[in-house]
């Protein structure tokens, strides 16, 4: 027997020996489980259990392979020390999980475990790193500690409490295993029989909507056989009178049985939620009974190893004692270690939550959860079980705590791909049983996460109440029964959690796999589903955003909402939690414009993302006459937003154009920082709403100008920085007040290491500036991509210079009534080429129009819809050839009149002025329209 040693008061060494039942908790023997012979630490491998091993005999025990493993490979089986290579495992459970994720996993219980109880430990455990279980080499043991006495023990083993929690949690969880599969049988038996209930119900909905609407096409077929005789159809006319009526009638059974279902999967729900309800407080029962004999069998043991502890003097004796005492009453307190095992057994009513996600759960870069934890769940996902039993064994076995046990149940949930579980004929007694309830919807993913719960022994129960889900807009009133939905909400560590796995499972990502071969198979390999973990044990305050309880207790509030406050609520997505945003102050739901139109939203982002996290904005009307009109007037409805960032602060500046009502959507995403310096970082990313609003405006007095057209998006250096590394030297914000001007109104300068760009003005106004860029390793022939852009406010320009005709209200003043050529066209050599006729009509949203122009000439143009609406965004000009400009008048929607103005001036004028040339009248509409007009 292995024996510990400590010093006396006087410095003398002696020995301590301490026999009992628990003598491998306090010094097991390091002998080879294969052979038998002791171990020594320089030769030691030890199993996922912890059980020593030669290396020489760290093999796979069955006789015909006895291949060499590592703690990689190794398999174990429950209730069996031997080890095995992956295709002689007995036991699949354990042939699944392998042995890596196994230590990991139990290494982080025990870890949770010892902070736990050691807060209130007289006499401390000894703490496991990776090397504890094999991982890095051999067990380190270190010294316990009893704080009380002060008095120190030198490492008693290797071996300390938790592997014995670990042999009790074996030992119990397979009797309790037992039991589960006995009563699941008889729950079954139950199932069994609702399910062929439903089925009944269903034929019966079939059958009666089939009898109400045979009842329907014998009166129509009778009215169509009178209409016959009476008017002396033909028999041609009537097959065909007949086919119409045939479709409407199978159409008409096809509405009513699809309301019959619904309504019936309705009620088989409820049923269902009920059944598991009942069945999930007799799985509950049966653990708390469970858990009552283990408490008891463990607590005599301990007394038992007390009362048999040995040494060779008093001293020792007694020492020995109250160190297996302190196990007992102080260090590893019986209770709890029992929930740890198998969960808590009282339910406390709901009340408001004081511990945020971010404190229980593990930081994002927890490899255990990102790596180990999910590929454990997957391969259990991606094999079958028979049973309820047999897939919470294996899916939460490697688990003692409520958090890690009821996330592998959610992520299990999320994983699952239904489509691919196969629910043949007869299939009650298939792999998976009654999951075939939520493929045929009397089920729901909220139900499953319940019954699962209870096996697990984790309290759940289903919460009923509103949601702001697909559908639903800002500012809407939850009336009657629409947008209603269920959530779960599970007990972990004695307190109330809120969870929504149908929401948490609802991402898919199409997987674009080029060398899939199977057609039949294409549509369910290509779709990959993404779990949404904010939906597992979401803050309260936050899942409030998206949910609200019909009984206010459920919200887990110290303060809960109103319905009222609930609307009032912008609508937020989940992206805005992951991202860590926060609104600068409190906003409604439906935002009201000022006079002018003008309605401001901030958002907070995290220093740390702020700099890679791009955004982006819509703005839409809410009229369905204009729903899908992204433009008002000619100008596109995103020039009447100003979204910048200024350092950690999203800023949206909404002026609309004209009195109605609007939404406003912002996205966001974060960005790859590894794709800086390409083309574009935005390829591949993509941007998902994070909130939503409503915007009214019904006074608005003054007429709201449109921002500059230049590229679309964000003002301001930040997505040069963000996409090119670029940094701005002299202005950081957006907007710019200028007061000057140049001669030349764009001169861009650049070295190695800086761009320098100077810009004049011709008039006062509102200008933007666009500055373009590349890699500089990027080819030569790769275009420059937008990097970003500046709002220019000019108030004071000196020497203004004279645009002429060239101005919208002067070109109209001096060209209405004057159509085709203009005296000035001789003058500039040019002559249309291809519409000579000044009456253009038009039934395409394209135009094209070609015409003479010498190299020396500069051309330019207007395009108005009568009377005064600028449509300049819809017109192009280029030259193609030394003597040809192509005129292009694209993306035209509204039918009606259009003026085309044509101006030109020399290259070498030193006047700016141009002269009208050529004016076009442009009749856009249906051709029947067109013809209507211009013969009148």
């Amino acid at each position: 027997m292995a024996s510990a040693e400590k010093k006396s008061d006087g410095g003398a060494v002696k020995s301590n020996k301490v026999a009992s039942k628990f003598a491998s908790m306090v010094a097991p023997k390091q002998s080879c489980i294969r052979c038998g012979k002791a171990v020594y630490a320089t030769e030691c491998e030890k199993s996922a259990k912890g059980d020593a091993f030669h290396r020489q005999c760290f093999s796979c025990a069955e006789p015909t392979c006895r291949q060499k493993l590592n703690h990689r490979n190794a398999r174990t089986n429950p209730g069996d020390p031997e080890i095995y290579c992956r295709g002689h495992v007995p036991k699949m459970a354990a042939g699944n999980i392998g042995p890596d994720a196994m230590n990991m996993m139990r290494l982080k219980q025990y870890s949770d475990m010892q902070k736990k109880l050691n807060k209130k430990a007289t006499l401390k455990a000894a703490k496991y790193d990776l090397s504890s279980y094999g991982i890095q080499g051999d067990i380190q043991s270190q010294s316990l500690v009893k704080d009380k006495n002060e008095n120190k023990l030198d490492s008693l083993s290797e071996h300390h409490f938790p592997a014995v929690l670990m042999d009790a949690n074996e030992q119990y969880q397979n009797e309790l295993r037992d039991r589960q599969a006995l009563l699941e049988q008889q729950q079954k038996a139950e199932e069994d029989a609702l399910f062929k209930k439903f089925e009944a119900e269903r034929r019966e909905a079939a059958t009666e909507a089939s009898k109400e609407t045979e009842l329907e096409w014998e009166s129509k077929l009778k009215g169509i056989i009178a209409m016959l005789e009476k008017n002396n159809i033909d028999e041609t006319e009537f097959e065909k009178r007949k086919a119409e009526a045939r479709k409407d009638y199978e159409l008409r059974k096809s509405q009513i049985l699809r309301n019959k279902t619904i309504r019936v999967a309705q009620k088989q729900q409820r049923e269902t939620s009920a059944l598991v309800d009942r069945q999930g407080d007799e799985m509950l029962k049966l653990i708390k009974d469970q858990k009552e004999i283990l408490a008891k069998d463990m607590q005599e043991q301990l007394e038992d190893a007390k009362n048999n502890a040995t040494g060779d003097t008093k001293d020792e004796k007694r020492e020995a004692a109250e160190w297996l005492d302190g196990l007992g009453e102080e260090s590893m307190n019986i209770e709890e270690v029992v929930t740890g095992i198998v969960g808590t057994t009282e339910a406390p009513p709901p009340r408001a939550t004081h511990n945020p996600k971010t404190e229980i759960m593990p930081d994002e870069g927890d490899d255990f959860f990102n790596e180990v934890f999910d590929n454990h769940v997957a391969t259990v996902a991606e094999n079958e079980q028979t049973s309820f039993t047999e897939l919470v064994h294996i899916l939460t076995g490697p688990f003692m705590d409520d958090l890690s046990k009821a996330r592998a149940i959610y992520r299990w949930i999320t994983y699952k791909d239904l489509n691919k579980i196969d629910f043949c004929e007869g299939g009650l007694d298939s792999p998976m049983g009654l999951m075939r309830g939520i493929k045929y919807g009397t089920e729901t993913y909220h139900t499953l996460f319940k019954r699962l719960c209870s096996y697990a022994g984790l309290h759940c129960t289903e919460v009923n109440g509103k949601s702001k889900s697909v559908g639903y807009e800002p500012g809407m009133k939850f009336d009657g029964n629409a947008f209603r939905n269920t959530w779960n909400a599970v007990l972990i560590d004695g307190e109330w959690r809120l969870v929504q796995c149908n929401w948490g499972a609802r991402f898919m990502v199409i997987n674009k796999d080029k060398d899939s071969k199977s057609q039949d198979s294409e549509d369910k390999k290509n779709i990959k589903y993404q779990y949404d973990e904010h939906y597992f044990l979401t803050d309260p305050e936050d899942f409030v955003k998206e949910f609200f309880p019909n009984k206010p207790e459920w919200q887990l509030l110290e303060s809960p909402l109103t319905l009222e406050q609930f609307e009032k609520q912008p609508l937020i997505r989940s992206i805005f939690f992951h991202l860590g945003l926060k609104f600068k102050q409190e906003y409604e739901a439906v935002l009201d414009a000022s006079e002018t139109g003008g309605v401001d939203v901030r958002i907070m982002v995290p220093q740390q993302i702020a700099r890679d996290t791009a955004f982006l904005y819509q703005l839409r009307f809410i009229d369905k006459a204009r729903a899908r009109d992204v433009e008002y007037r000619g100008v596109k409805l995103d020039r009447f937003v100003y979204q910048s960032m200024d350092e950690n602060e999203v800023i949206y500046s909404v002026h609309v154009p004209t009195n109605g009502e609007y939404y406003l959507q912002i996205f966001a995403s974060k960005m790859d920082t590894t794709k800086q310096g390409q083309l574009t970082s935005m390829d591949g990313v993509k941007l998902k709403c994070v909130c939503k609003f409503k915007i009214t405006c019904s006074g608005r007095e003054e007429k709201m100008f449109p921002l500059p057209p230049c590229a679309p998006g964000e003002w301001g250096p930040t997505k040069a920085s963000r996409q090119f590394g670029m940094r701005p030297m002299s202005h950081p914000k957006g907007v710019l007040i200028a007061e000057n001007n140049l001669k030349d109104f764009v001169d861009a300068q650049f070295d190695d290491e800086h761009l320098r760009v100077k810009v004049g003005f011709p008039v006062e106004g509102q200008y933007g500036l666009d500055i373009y860029a590349k890699p500089k390793n990027a080819p030569g022939d790769q275009p420059l991509a937008h990097a970003c852009k500046y709002l220019v406010n000019v108030t004071n320009v000196q020497n203004i210079v004279d645009l002429g005709l060239a101005q919208l209200s002067t070109a109209l003043n001096a060209c209405m009534g004057n159509w085709g050529a203009l005296p000035d066209i001789n003058k500039y050599s040019m002559a249309p080429q291809s519409h000579a006729n000044w009456k253009v009509k038009s039934s395409s949203p394209l135009t094209v129009i070609y015409f003479k122009v010498p190299h020396n000439v500069v051309l330019t143009a207007h395009l108005v819809k009568e009377p005064d609406e600028n449509y300049h965004e819809h017109l192009q000009i280029q030259r193609e050839g030394h003597e040809t400009m192509r005129i292009t008048v694209n993306g035209l929607r509204e039918n009606g009149n259009y003026m085309l103005m044509m101006f030109a001036r020399f290259h070498s004028d030193d006047s700016t002025e141009y002269n009208n040339v050529f004016n076009y009248l442009v009749r856009f509409g249906p051709e029947s329209q067109q013809k209507q007009e211009l013969s009148a």
